[in-house]
């Protein structure tokens, strides 16, 4: 026999959901409580906000990736060219595995309040850092070019990033072969 998530874990996927299919915004605490099957004030045994529904959203799609780079760039066995790789593939592999999060964290990261995005930012932060360490050990291997290495990391984050507009994961190309598409082009833009 199967058993029933607790109801806090049925609310918060609801909300991710609904926010995933409506937007942050255009989802109300009503909306939630109908899908779930309590009335409105019920939620708040479960949550104090809205907004504590976004935040471990945007912690678990953050930690997911952040996990990953770390693991990449520790890993001095592997070239810089190497790392870029690796990082490329597991940013798009990321994206393509938890698309319901990463949806929702890249289109809706801006709603929160400053004081609860501080976690959120120092984890983009040092995923950030890691990537341009990465950018920056190639140019000094002489295996990438001299470039402004946080433009390109911006440029490479963001063109990952984007999967969550278009990527359907019954399109004509599977993860793997998105980024292998992508990497290809990354490094031609950075070959020294």
């Amino acid at each position: 026999m199967q058993q029933t998530p607790p109801r806090e874990d049925q609310v918060r996927a609801v909300a991710l959901r609904l926010f995933n299919e409506k937007g942050y915004h255009a989802t109300s605490m009503r909306d939630i409580a109908a899908e779930v099957g309590i009335n409105k004030g019920s939620l708040y045994s479960y949550i104090r906000s809205k907004e504590d529904l976004l935040i471990p959203v945007f912690e678990r799609a953050m930690g997911v990736l952040l996990a990953q780079i770390e693991e990449i760039t520790a890993d001095r066995t592997l070239t810089p060219t190497a790392r870029l790789r690796h990082a490329i593939r597991a940013h798009v592999s990321a994206v393509a595995d938890n698309l319901d999060v990463l949806t929702v964290y890249l289109s809706e990261w801006r709603q929160l309040a400053a004081e609860s995005l501080s976690k959120e930012r120092a984890q983009r932060e040092r995923y950030g850092a890691l990537f341009i360490g990465i950018l920056q050990d190639g140019v000094a291997a002489g295996e990438f070019r001299a470039m402004d290495t946080r433009i390109v990391m911006l440029g490479m984050i963001g063109m990952c990033n984007y999967l969550f507009r278009w990527y359907r994961p019954d399109g004509r190309l599977a993860p793997h072969q998105i980024a292998d598409e992508l990497t290809e082009m990354v490094m031609h833009g950075v070959r020294a």
